[in-house]
């Protein structure tokens, strides 16, 4: 492969490098986020738990809506933090690799070919001319003209994809960093909205008022 193949190479396998590396990243981000989803689930039900046996009033209110919070995070943020990046994520790269990496490197592979048949009939036109028929040259002549458009066709029809599927791969690696930024910016928003509640309720609750409203 000569110079500019070479690069055209190198080029595709760091873009497909750094889709598999976003993948196998987006996948650990969704398992971590599965567990702080249990882990959330399990935290506001003990707290929960807790709150229907304290017998201090004003400190089972205050427990009570800390796990009504924590309830509500988890299932108010499932969508965004769960179900989106499967479809605004994960669907985004395959199609990355499917709709730009794999056609791409179909060109390569075609251009590599038309060059190497350019390249037996070049050799096969220049044995010709040290001793054969004037219509012997004359057909293998035009057999290599005709793969030197090849090949010229091949090599416009790659530059042309190469800076739209740059374009592309640029486009949807926006959409995929705007939705990773919206989902935990959604997410640590809607946790200060929701726990700003049971900090208020803590903070109006105050320990020499424990003794009211127990038995």
């Amino acid at each position: 492969m000569e110079q500019r193949g070479r690069t055209l190479a190198a080029q595709l396998q760091f873009m497909e490098r750094n889709s598999r590396a976003l993948e196998e990243l987006v996948a650990k981000m969704l398992k971590a986020r599965e567990e702080q989803e249990t882990f959330l689930v399990a935290f506001a039900k003990s707290v929960e738990d807790i709150a229907a046996q304290e017998e201090c009033t004003g400190l089972a209110k205050c427990l009570g809506s800390l796990g009504e919070s924590g309830q509500k995070l988890a299932s108010e943020s499932h969508d965004v933090m769960m179900l989106r990046p499967e479809t605004e994520i994960l669907q985004v790269v395959t199609q990355i690799q499917d709709w730009a990496i794999v056609p791409m490197k179909r060109l390569l592979e075609d251009r590599e070919k038309a060059m190497k048949i350019e390249a037996k009939l070049q050799k096969e036109y220049d044995e010709l001319k040290r001793g054969n028929t004037a219509k012997e040259k004359e057909k293998k002549l035009r057999m290599l003209s005709d793969q030197k458009r090849r090949v010229e066709n091949v090599n416009t029809l790659l530059d042309a994809h190469m800076e739209n599927f740059d374009r592309y791969r640029i486009q949807k690696m926006k959409k995929i960093l705007s939705e990773l930024a919206r989902s935990m910016a959604f997410y640590h928003a809607k946790g200060l909205e929701l726990f700003a509640v049971p900090c208020q309720t803590i903070a109006n609750f105050h320990t020499t008022d424990a003794g009211k409203g127990t038995p």
